[in-house]
């Protein structure tokens, strides 16, 4: 019963882990701290996208991060878990005069454990033409 009681704590502790990686991540958008957001992607996303790369990416974001809130994990494998995160920004409409709206939205992403640490894997935008 010891041994069970544990187990659970210690997995109770890597999910707690995990809220906190995924909050972090998001301060450091919504603060624009780009440069720190970098080391929570994947160390396999970092190897296809450097930080500087990263960094003018975000910066050229047409949304401004605002609040985050975390609404739902299901962690499939120890290592693996879908976030539900819901985002609030203020969104710029580039071809109406820079008009500004405040609006949010929920966002799915795959987080992966790594050496005893959880990174992002972020999924790839799909531009529309």
């Amino acid at each position: 019963m010891t041994v069970s009681f544990m187990l659970t704590a210690c997995e109770d502790q890597e999910k707690n882990k995990l809220d906190n990686r995924v909050i972090g991540y998001w301060n450091l958008k919504i603060n624009r701290d780009f440069k720190q957001a970098y080391k929570f992607l994947s160390p396999g996303w970092r190897a296809n996208e450097n930080e500087l790369a990263y960094a003018q990416r975000m910066t050229k974001s047409v949304a401004k991060w605002q609040a985050v809130k975390l609404i739902d994990k299901q962690c499939t494998q120890k290592n693996l878990c879908k976030i539900t995160v819901n985002i609030e920004y203020e969104y710029r409409f580039p071809g109406m005069g820079g008009q500004k709206m405040t609006v949010d939205t929920d966002l799915h992403e795959n987080w992966i454990l790594k050496n005893n640490v959880w990174y992002i894997v972020p999924i790839k935008e799909k531009r529309i033409k």
